[in-house]
């Protein structure tokens, strides 16, 4: 994949059936620079999550079309302010979207 991070910001994310899930703010990288985990904001007052980027894809329109429903993305490990996947944040969310 390795797009840059500009590339994924600001794009809403939606599930299969094109139904919003929320918006990217940011990307977390893994060790060899590639995109990792997006965070997805919920909506204003919500808070943010952790979401698989090689799940994803963009769609000409320009959405980030994901096969999770919102709530699952809004039942994984939420996204600490400085988004930093620790080692057992990094478990939880493998398990929690059965990447492994």
């Amino acid at each position: 994949m390795n797009q840059p991070t500009i590339f994924y910001r600001g794009h809403a994310v939606v599930d299969a059936e094109r139904r919003k899930i929320g918006r990217i703010s940011d990307i977390v990288y893994d060790t060899n620079g590639d995109p990792e985990w997006a965070v997805v904001d919920l909506g204003l007052m919500r808070s943010s999550h952790y979401l698989p980027v090689d799940s994803g894809y963009m769609s000409e329109n320009g959405d980030f079309v994901v096969p999770y429903q919102r709530d699952v993305v809004k039942s994984s490990p939420k996204a600490e302010r400085d988004h930093i996947v620790d080692a057992l944040t990094e478990q939880e969310l493998q398990r929690h979207y059965e990447l492994r």
